[in-house]
């Protein structure tokens, strides 16, 4: 006669998989979350350079660059109380009466809102004449040879619950490429 004895799994061994799969999942999640911020830089790069084909298209047509902003601090969408969400303006844009001026030269160059904006704020600032280039930040002068007709594009990245700048990403019409500037 064969007795069989039903063996089940201690507690012990339970625990040990349990903190396994935690320690999985945060190595996961981490990962995951690199990956996103990546993909969404390269959302801004890939904005931005098409905010540097349209300035220059505009600027064959009109004689000048288009402004979104003021100032170079004047960073479209705003950013909204809630610290991982941007204030977009809406999915359609009235180009005809826009509420603002940075729709107006978004507009202008042809830019309809989409998706990569909810990620980073922009700007981008131009030539027309009588402009002088903007004084410089922190990180050095927009533009090295402003008695050339000129323009640039910036992205910027703010973390979602300090609000802590962290990524900066640049364009301009003296370099064919673009800048990353990590804070």
């Amino acid at each position: 006669m064969t007795t069989s004895k039903l063996r089940g799994f201690t507690l012990v061994e339970l625990m040990f998989v349990v903190a396994i799969l935690g320690v999985l999942s945060v190595v996961a999640v981490a990962s995951y979350r690199g990956y996103m911020k990546k993909a969404y830089s390269q959302e801004a790069i890939a904005f931005l350079l098409d905010i540097k084909m349209k300035q220059e298209t505009y600027f064959m047509t009109y004689s000048q660059y288009v402004d979104t902003g003021a100032t170079p601090e004047d960073m479209f969408p705003a950013l909204n109380t809630i610290p991982d969400f941007w204030l977009q303006g809406g999915l359609q844009w009235d180009c005809a009466n826009p509420p603002n001026p940075a729709i107006t030269g978004f507009c202008a160059l042809g830019i309809v809102p989409k998706q990569e904006m909810t990620h980073y704020q922009f700007v981008t600032m131009g030539w027309a004449p009588g402009d002088l280039v903007p004084a410089a930040d922190a990180r050095g002068p927009w533009i090295q040879n402003p008695a050339r007709r000129w323009w640039f594009a910036r992205a910027r990245s703010w973390t979602d619950l300090t609000k802590t700048l962290t990524l900066e990403i640049r364009v301009n019409s003296e370099v064919n490429e673009v800048i990353e500037l990590t804070y």
